[in-house]
């Protein structure tokens, strides 16, 4: 099992000289051992929020691929993923060609982690009405694929038609960089099984998956597939505290996890404690032993 870390690129941390806080946190991640930096994607907010949700409207949130972009050049090893990606928000060829051109930068260490989104005001403010999101989803993610494989692009769908259009360059990775699917929903652990490549699950605990990952084999199976073939990934949310993190990564590892990633504002608002969490997470973990 390897790990990653979510960059400092929202919320209170991009406040104040985002540059070099994500910069630093990417390159410090990379020197300490992680395997993946992942940016999150939130386009705007409605100016009020409620529910209890963990963003504030005014605080920044840099627009996740420009920071990828960036960071492929201020990196040469650590995977660079987005955790992910909101792809009813954006038109798909436009989305394949940003990707492809992350992979290009960096030399092939793009990860794909995408989602059908929930906020339905950001829908609204988009133009793009959420009763849509899954059948958008589902569409873009086959335009994406074909973006960067085929020699011409050719699609015929409920939301979009292409015809013989070609989307240059394609990524470095081959055949393509792999496409992971968050969400804990049936209708996203469905999307996992037909049409990604992992899946990105969100919990606070190994208990919290353990029931969708069996709901996920089922699915796979009943789509002709192997569990074998899925990447599976892990955000822990909501998990006390790091000490009951690390006493959780047996049990993430017995679930046949291969990634857990983490995102430290979890328990700390303050950059510099963030970068020492950053370290000692490393430390114990035991990243490059």
């Amino acid at each position: 099992m390897d790990y990653g870390i979510v960059l400092p690129h929202f919320t209170a941390f991009a406040s104040e000289d985002p540059a070099h806080r994500i910069a630093t946190a990417a390159e410090a991640a990379e020197a300490l051992g992680y395997s993946t930096i992942w940016v999150a994607d939130h386009l705007v907010f409605p100016s009020k929020m409620e529910g209890g949700y963990a963003f504030n409207p005014d605080d920044p949130f840099l627009e996740p691929l420009s920071v990828l972009a960036a960071l492929s050049l201020k990196t040469t090893r650590v995977k660079l993923g987005t955790a992910v990606l909101i792809l009813p928000y954006r038109h798909p060829l436009a989305t394949a060609k940003a990707l492809a051109t992350i992979d290009v930068l960096s030399g092939g260490r793009t990860v794909v982690g995408v989602g059908a989104g929930w906020l339905e005001q950001e829908f609204d403010a988009l133009g793009v009405s959420i009763k849509e999101r899954g059948r958008r989803t589902d569409e873009t993610i086959d335009i994406m694929k074909a973006a960067w494989t085929q020699p011409a692009v050719n699609f015929s769908g409920k939301h979009f038609e292409i015809a013989d259009i070609k989307c240059l360059p394609q990524p470095v990775q081959t055949p393509r960089p792999p496409v992971l699917i968050g969400g804990m929903t049936k209708g996203a652990l469905r999307r996992v099984a037909r049409r990604g490549d992992g899946w990105i699950a969100m919990g606070n605990s190994p208990e919290a998956i353990a029931a969708p990952l069996e709901t996920l084999a089922a699915l796979t199976e009943q789509a002709g597939r192997s569990m074998a073939d899925l990447q599976l990934c892990m955000l822990p949310l909501a998990a006390p505290s790091l000490d009951r993190l690390l006493d959780d990564l047996p049990g993430y590892e017995k679930l046949g996890l291969q990634h857990v990633y983490l995102s430290f504002r979890a328990w700390t608002n303050d950059f510099s404690e963030l970068m020492q969490l950053m370290e000692r997470f490393a430390r114990e973990a035991g990243l490059g032993s």
